[in-house]
This record gives structure tokens, sequence and C-alpha cells, in this order.
């Protein structure tokens, strides 16, 4: 696998300090930050997209993380288990590629929104979705789904649109619309949305504090929407 296209403006100019200055990656890498910045429902996050990992599994995460969640995610797989990680960020993959030297985690410099042939038991975006435009995402999404092994599953984890009385639903807009350019679309609609391919999956969401957060999983169709069909006016005449 060759090595990605270089870093895209977009994330030179929105995400230039966070991703490439050594000191705030250490600073946020803590888990306590980690926890502090999910508002404290990380716990439950993890819980949850652990159950969506099996033991011995290969996985696929699209963007390195701070904190703990590969770690995490490394122990659930175990030793016979397979992790690659996707980035295109110099310094976030010098600083996990030491972070995880001794553990079966492969972390590849290449760009997701490159097809890629490899197929994986399990696809996580984790909290990366809110940072890509439109067409970015779209691509990406596919290519996530196009490389689910048969039984796979893809997981999303990001942003959702808070529910009315959620008390951070006004400054999380506002930070957004300051910060996060294209987190707002999220608020907007359903993540399957955003893929050309989102039929032939079947889709479950999962809310976080008032919807604060989502995480929404996809798994292949065993029957597409046309064979439904068809087998039912075989039976039923209809």
């Amino acid at each position: 696998m060759k090595k990605s296209n270089p870093v895209p403006p977009y994330m030179n100019i929105l995400f230039n300090k966070l991703y490439n200055n050594k000191v705030l990656s250490g600073i946020f890498d803590d888990e306590r930050i980690v926890k502090l910045g999910s508002l404290g429902l990380k716990k439950k996050i993890m819980s949850d997209l652990l159950r969506d990992v099996a033991k011995n599994a290969h996985v696929l995460q699209i963007g390195l993380t701070f904190g703990d969640e590969l770690e995490r995610i490394y122990q659930k797989v175990q030793k016979h288990g397979k992790i690659d990680v996707f980035d295109i960020s110099d310094l976030q993959i010098e600083r996990a590629k030491e972070k995880y030297a001794r553990k079966n985690i492969e972390i590849i410099n290449y760009n997701a929104t490159m097809n890629w042939d490899e197929k994986y038991d399990v696809v996580i975006c984790y909290n990366l979705l809110h940072e890509l435009p439109l067409k970015t995402r779209q691509k990406v999404m596919d290519n996530v789904l196009n490389s689910l092994a048969t039984g796979g599953k893809a997981v999303f984890i990001d942003y959702a649109k808070p529910l009315w009385w959620q008390i951070l639903r006004f400054p999380l807009f506002i930070f957004n619309r300051l910060y996060r350019p294209f987190a707002e679309s999220l608020w907007q609609q359903p993540l399957e949305n955003f893929c050309f391919q989102k039929d032939e999956f079947r889709w479950q969401h999962t809310y976080y504090g008032g919807r604060l957060w989502q995480k929404t999983t996809a798994v292949q169709k065993i029957l597409s929407n046309e064979d439904v069909k068809k087998l039912t006016k075989l039976f039923h005449g209809k």
C-alpha cells in the first residue's frame, strides 16, 4: 500500500494546532482530558463499541485517536487479532508508532479517500466524520463499507443533533460554527444518508447524553430490498 496523498489544505487550516503540535497532542492524549471532552460519556460509548469487536478480529480504524481507545480494542482482539490504522498526519503517526510499538497494531500513512483491497471484520471511524467535508465524508464512508468482509460491521462514532432539552445544544452549535464547520451537517440527517450504497446495509443507531453522541453501525444485508419483494410476491402471490 503506497503512502497517501499530502494532507488536504482544510486539515492544515482547521486542525493544524491540534494534530501538528507535539505538546498539544500530548496533552489531549491524556485519558483524563479525553473523558472530559466526551462529557463523561466515553465509558458507555467504549463499552458498546467493544461489543462490536470480536476476539481475534481483523480491525481497521480510520484515523488515530487520543486516549486509550485503540489500546482497549487491542486488548479485546488479543494476540491473534490484528489492528490496522490509517492516518495522514506525520506527527500523529510518529506518536502512535511509539505508543503502540510492542503491540500488533500497524499504523499506516494512507488517505482513506483512496480505495484499498484488504477486507476487515470491523471497520471503525471514531470521532472522525465531523472533521470531513461532505464529498470526502461520502468517499470515506463508501470505502469503509466496501472493505467489510462477509458478515463484517462498520462502526461510526461521532456527533449527533442534541435533543431540544440538552443544555449544551446551543453552545455546541456555536462551537461547531466557529471551529468545526463540517460538523453541522451531522445534525441535519442520519449518517447513512452520506453513503451512496446505504440501501445495501442494515443500520442501527445508539445515542448518548441526550443525543450529544451517536454510535451508528452498518451490516451488509443478506438479501436486498428487491430480493425481499420478489420472495414476498413468490410466496404470497402479491
